[in-house]
């Protein structure tokens, strides 16, 4: 049976799309009515400036004290940053910036009336599965607050030979200019991720999942900025598996905690925490969800004999984390 792709717009106010199942048509029209009513309030669009003009951008508020959640690739290095709900601005700063995985929270500079009434607080939720509908909130260039619906494509967790710190969702929804940033729903309403990237010509479009938006906006709750662990271990895929595991250490940095525990390059990784490992991109997506201070268990094969070890997790000693404060 076809899978219903409804377009809407909320100056347009109309729905399009297929009427050979109903029942999932009737479902995305009511997502489409839950989002407008209940989650738009939480959506802000986001505006900044700098030598090279003006860029836009959507955001949205993650918890009650006015934190806003955007792209990293919009605000960073900007000069000024303003957000604009119905129709009025209100300053705001940089709280903390990932580039690694896209992510970046402004807190605003005054007052906003009724700023912690409406947010989305993020919590992991299943990863969607491909051909599952979902609902995009967002401000385009010309201001205008829209809807899209489209549907998840699947995942994706690296280009080429290059991994990503978290995968990603790939998702066909027709977005336009300025809607980077916008929060995505799956039909009942649960917060998906947000989009990173996307084509505004063929409706192609990068999703960061929530899990990791929750792990960053927790480490700002719990430490008042960005709290990562670091391992400093490089992975590949390797030719020839150990067990199940495709996934061996390419190299380790000096002075890493990764040294420190004895990892070699050569190296088969089976395990890590409680996880077992058969992918490269498993590894890098439980490295991301540590935290500084971590102490973390981990089962490598060298030369066809098991060994347990731990890792005692640090801080990255430079990188694309960064945190400022008012």
């Amino acid at each position: 049976m076809p899978l219903l792709i409804v377009f809407l717009t909320a100056s347009s106010g109309n729905i399009r799309g297929s009427t050979e199942n109903p029942s999932l048509s009737f479902r995305a029209a009511s997502a489409i009515q839950t989002a407008r009513n209940l989650r738009s309030g939480a959506v802000v669009r986001v505006r900044g400036s700098d030598a090279r003009g003006e860029l836009y951008g959507t955001g949205f508020f993650v918890d009650p004290t006015g934190t806003i959640c955007t792209t990293a690739d919009l605000v960073k290095g900007l000069e000024s940053i303003v957000i604009v709900k119905d129709g009025k601005e209100y300053p705001c700063h940089i709280l903390a910036l990932d580039e690694g995985c896209g992510v970046a929270f402004l807190k605003l500079t005054g007052e906003m009336p009724h700023a912690g009434e409406n947010f989305l607080p993020p919590h992991a939720t299943p990863t969607p599965l491909p051909f599952s509908p979902a609902v995009a909130l967002g401000y385009s260039k010309e201001e205008e607050h829209s809807l899209s619906v489209g549907m998840i494509a699947g995942t994706r967790s690296h280009e080429g030979d290059s991994y990503f710190r978290i995968p990603q969702i790939i998702a066909k929804i027709p977005l336009a200019e300025g809607e980077a940033g916008a929060p995505v729903f799956d039909l009942d309403g649960h917060l998906l991720g947000m989009v990173l990237a996307g084509k505004t010509d063929s409706g192609d479009c990068r999703i960061l999942l929530v899990g990791a938006i929750e792990k960053l906006h927790t480490d700002l709750l719990r430490f008042g900025q960005l709290n990562p662990g670091w391992v400093g271990a490089v992975v590949e895929e390797a030719a020839v598996p150990e067990g199940n595991s495709i996934t061996r250490i390419a190299s380790v940095e000096h002075g890493s905690p990764a040294e420190s525990a004895g990892v070699r390059s050569g190296d088969m990784v089976l395990a890590f925490g409680n996880r077992q490992i058969t992918q490269p991109d498993q590894l890098l997506e439980a490295s991301f969800y540590l935290t500084s201070g971590e102490c973390v268990p981990m089962t490598i094969s060298r030369g066809g004999k098991i060994r347990h070890i731990e890792i005692h997790c640090i801080a990255p000693p430079v990188g694309n984390i960064h945190t400022s404060t008012p």
